[in-house]
């Protein structure tokens, strides 16, 4: 075979090959064990930080929380807690800080929604909610802005996709993880 034709067919093998092998390998999360170990990981230092700032004071303190594989599982575990965060929110929740809740679900499940917090053990002080036909970003920026507007301090935002930080309103930001937008 001449050295050209065997490189083309060397070079088609290795793309048949890739595409065969990597949506497979693309599709593989880690176990709930790492993914676990990963959320402890994105919320390291926050404790202290909600501490520090609790004690500083400066009017209606709040973290705001996205739902979805930051607060409850939906991936690994639906509808349990996301154990690091409820142990944070739990935590702030002592220290005086108000729990708000930012979601991409829809505002027709904003009841339901509610009531999983609650049954999954997180205090809820106020759950703002996606609109048909706004952009999830847009949802989020607008939630934000709606809990300033009513007279809370964001102190920490917590999410786990680009969309949960976008646009800003809040002091500080834990993003936790969703390997490359692969936790639904």
């Amino acid at each position: 075979m001449p050295r050209r034709l065997l490189t083309v067919a060397t070079l088609t093998a290795v793309l048949v090959l890739s595409v065969l092998v990597a949506p497979s390998q693309a599709a593989r999360l880690p176990s709930k064990r790492a993914w676990l170990h990963d959320t402890v990981t994105a919320l390291s230092g926050a404790r202290t930080y909600v501490a520090n700032r609790a004690a500083r004071g400066g009017g209606k303190l709040a973290l705001n929380l996205d739902i979805d594989n930051t607060s409850l599982q939906t991936h690994y575990d639906t509808g349990k807690p996301v154990p690091a965060t409820l142990r944070l929110v739990r935590y702030a929740k002592s220290k005086g800080v108000y729990i708000l809740f930012n979601t991409g679900r829809n505002v027709s499940k904003r009841r339901q929604t509610i009531v999983q917090l609650k049954r999954a053990g997180y205090p809820v002080d106020g759950l703002c909610a996606h609109y048909t036909g706004e952009s999830l970003a847009y949802s989020k920026q607008r939630c934000r802005r709606s809990f300033v507007n009513n007279g809370f301090h964001l102190i920490a935002n917590i999410g786990n996709r680009r969309t949960d930080f976008i646009g800003g309103s809040y002091q500080r930001a834990y993003r936790l993880p969703n390997y490359g937008n692969r936790l639904a």
